[in-house]
């Protein structure tokens, strides 16, 4: 059976809900819940449970969405994120429940998270963002900024669990990153995946997003990035390709790709000038792997498999979406 959510206000709620000063934090999960359409989200997730009404009633698809918005804005492990909702107010506000409500465990989070991981569904709810931000006029379709950023695995793998004559403990097996690969950047190796973005120019909302291993070339996912609409695309020199350039011509969008030297034809003068004007347009790109890395404490991943990475890069992007439109709409 789908729990639905039911917020009675006790008489210590309705005291605590008189107060006129609030936290920043506080402040920023008000907006939030302005911005976001839950019921909608709400109602993409509900595939993933049995429309039954026999059995105990499942905790509220809302309050399992925005645990997860709650979780990877702050930074939270599971039992950290149950632990916050027992003693921080603005969360349980943000949340709608009572102080005479009992707070689930934090298996409850996990078991919604794998849910949404099998069925596929965080990206649709990526897209159900977007598509509410262009309903409210904030995209605004001038250029699109193209960039990767590498995100290094939480475990690299050992010496004895890359022996394939010996098989590793079911511990060590089950904390394996299995889906992780190897790539090199300058003269440092890493190990981990690559995050994609298309970033509208102007409004810094992310129009599109990829997630995949380290190995795959910036280049690759080029194509998956352009939106189609732009007038501009731009991107730094780990995507110069002439065809792409002629092609946008044609078509009459400028192609603001950074160019490259190749060996014996280094670049002219000219070039490194319309080089530099570029990228004063293409580094806002960055702004958002920043903040990620910075804010969101996403300097590592936190799964050991590819499909619970890109679920949790998928809801920094949203999370950097919404935030973003709290700041373009008027106050």
């Amino acid at each position: 059976m789908i729990g639905k959510k039911t917020f009675q206000i006790s008489i210590l709620d309705g005291a605590f809900n008189g107060r006129t000063k609030q936290s920043r934090p506080d402040q920023l999960l008000i907006e939030i819940n302005k911005v976001v359409n839950w019921e909608q989200l709400v109602a993409t997730c509900q595939v993933v449970f049995k429309n039954s009404k026999r059995g105990r009633p499942t905790t509220p698809i809302e309050f399992s969405i925005k645990c997860l918005f709650l979780q990877y804005l702050y930074n939270l492990s599971d039992p950290g994120l149950e632990d916050a909702l027992i003693d921080r107010l603005s969360f349980q506000k943000f949340l709608g429940l009572s102080f005479d409500t009992e707070i689930p465990d934090f298996t409850t989070i996990w078991r919604f998270r794998e849910r949404l991981v099998k069925a596929k569904l965080f990206d649709k709810l990526f897209t159900l963002i977007v598509d509410e931000l262009e309903r409210r006029g904030l995209i605004l379709r001038r250029g699109t900024l193209i960039d990767a950023t590498i995100i290094q695995a939480s475990r690299k793998p050992r010496q004895q669990d890359q022996d394939k004559d010996k098989e590793p403990a079911p511990r060590s097996k089950a904390q394996q990153e299995k889906d992780a690969t190897h790539t090199k950047k300058g003269k440092k190796r890493y190990y981990g995946y690559k995050g994609h973005i298309g970033v509208d120019e102007g409004s810094g909302i992310i129009r599109k997003k990829v997630f995949t291993t380290a190995r795959v070339h910036d280049s690759q996912k080029r194509a998956d990035l352009i939106s189609g609409d732009e007038k501009s695309v731009f991107a730094d020199k780990a995507y110069p390709d002439d065809d792409i350039k002629r092609d946008m011509r044609k078509k009459g969008v400028y192609c603001g790709i950074l160019d490259k030297g190749r060996r014996n034809h280094p670049l002219s003068n000219k070039q490194k000038v319309r080089n530099q004007q570029k990228s004063r347009v293409r580094n806002a790109v960055e702004r958002p792997f920043a903040h990620f890395k910075n804010l969101y404490g996403y300097a590592r991943t936190r799964y050991v498999n590819i499909a619970r990475n890109d679920l949790h890069f998928t809801f920094l992007c949203i999370i950097h979406n919404v935030r973003r439109c709290i700041a373009l709409s008027p106050a």
